[in-house]
Parts: C-alpha cells; structure tokens; sequence
C-alpha cells in the first residue's frame, strides 16, 4: 500500500459514453502523476481535490479506441480522504473510453488484495452476490414506476434508509453501473454528496 498525501485528483466528467456520463481523474503526487478510473471516483463533482490517498497498485493500462491506441500509467486507489475541494467544470479533454467497456485489468495478487482487504476492513467482492441475492427478494408489486425503479438497484434496507432521509454511504464494490444508477437516483432525489465523509445527505 503506497500512501500519497498532499496529492491532487483532477476529476472530470465524460459525458459521450454510450452507458451514460462517467468519472475519471488525473492524479498528481510528489512521486508521479497517474491516470485514476475506479469507481471511487463516480460520486464526486467535476473539479480539483486536494486528499490524502491510499494506492493499492500502479499499473499500465492500455486499450484501443477511436482510432488510436493508448497506454497510461494507472493508479488503483484503495481509499482517499479529500482536504479541500474546488467544485468547477475543467477543460475540455480528449476523448475517454469508457471503464465499463474496458477489458477487465489485471488484479493484484489474490494474497496482496485479501492483505488490503484485511487492513482496511472493507466489504469482500463477493459483495455485489450477496446485493444480487437482496435484490431479487424485493418486493416488485408496486404501483409507483419510480418505487419500481429505485427497488432495482437498492436492497430494502437502504431503500427504507433513503425513503426516512437518512445519510447514505454506498457500496462501491456492487456494479459500477448500477453505481452509477444509484448516485444519478440520490441526486435527483435532492440528495448532496458530502465528499469528506463520501457520505450523501438528505436536503
């Protein structure tokens, strides 16, 4: 686990994906700057984070798309703890492709990630199974299509939790597509992500 304070996290929006709008982030640390696409990044605002962050593994990432052929240096973030923040649109980019339409990357160590894994004291990956599992005992009689929806990509317990206006922290080893689901749903529902706490707030 590398540790980079004082780090800088460029986050923008791509809003061209066939899958819907998606986060990715240039990384600068006193060490080397590095392309950041995990699914952490999906709940913020487009802007400027200053943060302390967690790498689990640096990597090369390489894909082909629109009729070039790129390869970056990558940084996979096991956690970050965000310091300041400057919530404003950033330059146009080139274009991005998608995470989800990437071939998977190669993973860490099953021994290195179950270590990660044990000292943060994060959610196994078998967690998305065991939302699968909740999910398909949600109850679909409802004569509400937004009831509806919001039943397809959260278990009872969170939907109870968001339907009281309690804060809400989600899971970011379910799907990143339901993710993304989940975080358009919270804001049209007047939710506000706190990203300090990456925790979303009732208005």
């Amino acid at each position: 686990m590398i540790t980079a304070e004082n780090a800088v996290l460029r986050i923008k929006h791509i809003r061209q994906s066939r899958n819907g709008p998606f986060c990715v982030a240039d990384l600068t640390t006193d060490f080397g700057e590095f392309k950041v696409k995990d699914a952490i990044l999906e709940q913020f605002e487009e802007g400027e984070y200053e943060a302390t962050v967690w790498i689990s593994e640096i990597y090369l990432g390489q894909y082909i798309a629109y009729g070039k052929a790129v390869t970056e240096i990558r940084a996979r973030l096991h956690d970050l703890q965000v310091h300041t923040e400057d919530q404003r649109q950033l330059a146009a980019e080139p274009v991005e492709l998608d995470p989800v339409d990437e071939p998977a990357p190669p993973r860490a160590t099953a021994s290195a990630a179950a270590a990660a894994q044990e000292a943060s004291g994060s959610r196994p990956a078998s967690a998305l199974a065991n939302l699968k599992k909740k999910l398909a005992g949600v109850a679909s009689a409802s004569s509400c299509a937004g009831t509806a929806q919001a039943s397809a990509i959260y278990d009872s317990e969170m939907l109870q939790a968001i339907e009281q206006g309690e804060p809400i922290k989600l899971d970011l080893t379910i799907d990143r597509t339901i993710l993304r689901e989940q975080t358009a749903d919270l804001k049209a529902r007047g939710y506000r992500f706190d990203s300090k706490q990456q925790t979303w707030f009732a208005p």
